[in-house]
């Protein structure tokens, strides 16, 4: 019988998920600790849905994904990611700084 040691890990794990639909930027740690930064380039014929699967291959084993880039980027990504984990609690979104504009906020 072989036994095979897994890594212990110091709580749930995490990605950082920056899509548009042209790339992922795809932020995660290491067993080790260290950061380690994938960046996804959608190919000259793939189509946005091949790509978002892609993107979503990547980070499916997290345990929590936080997801930023323009709102149709991350809207196609979420709905790529939850049809294919049926876990749409894993997401986090964070709303783009484009996506604000025209939106101010007055001091009383």
């Amino acid at each position: 019988m072989t036994t095979q040691k897994t890594p212990a890990t110091s709580g749930p794990t995490e990605a950082l998920v920056y899509v548009d639909h042209s790339q992922a930027v795809i932020v995660e740690h290491a067993v080790d600790g260290r950061e380690v930064i994938e960046v996804l380039s959608r190919k000259p014929a793939e189509t946005e849905t091949a790509f978002d699967g892609r993107a979503v291959n990547e980070v499916a084993d997290q345990d929590r994904i936080v997801v930023s880039g323009p709102a149709y980027a991350r809207t196609d990504f979420e709905r790529a990611y939850v049809a294919a984990t049926h876990r749409p609690d894993r997401i986090v979104d964070v709303e783009h700084p484009t996506t604000r504009r025209g939106r101010t906020r007055r001091a009383s």
